[in-house]
């Protein structure tokens, strides 16, 4: 992640700032840019979103969130950038679902349909293949 901080830092012309000490993920500032890496699997990215969403309400920041990492293709050829339209847990449903104080909440899992259009035009523009599909996200990295 810190390539890819660079990477945009000098794309724009912005300095890039480590911030924190990097224990349990790494966040870069660069502009108006939070470059982050929450390691491996649902439970780090879940500390790393409660965090940083709280960081950025009381900064008074309205934020865009993009999530970007590898992972296999269904169907399309390989290298393929997959842009999410939406996410389906282990058992094909469009919806996160957790254990909030003893009750089970379920929270949708779509994305807004104008950034990954706009996702596809900058592909586009890169001549970089692409497509628009489902992202699937389970609790269990080899069993899932």
């Amino acid at each position: 992640m810190s390539n890819f901080a660079k990477t945009v830092g000098d794309k724009f012309g912005f300095p890039v700032k480590s911030i924190g000490i990097h224990k349990r993920y790494v966040l870069y500032h660069i502009g108006p840019c939070l470059v982050c890496s929450h390691g491996m699997g649902g439970p780090s990215i879940s500390i790393l979103l409660n965090e940083i969403a709280k960081l950025l309400k009381y900064a008074g920041a309205d934020a865009l969130w993009i999530r970007m990492g590898t992972s296999g293709g269904v169907g399309v050829n390989p290298g393929t950038v997959c842009i999410s339209k939406q996410a389906v847990n282990g058992a094909l449903e469009p919806y996160h679902e957790t254990i909030v104080l003893g009750k089970r909440v379920q929270r949708p899992a779509v994305f807004d349909e104008g950034v990954a259009e706009a996702l596809v035009k900058i592909c586009e523009e890169l001549k970089i293949e692409s497509t628009i599909g489902k992202t699937m996200c389970c609790d269990d990295f080899y069993e899932g």
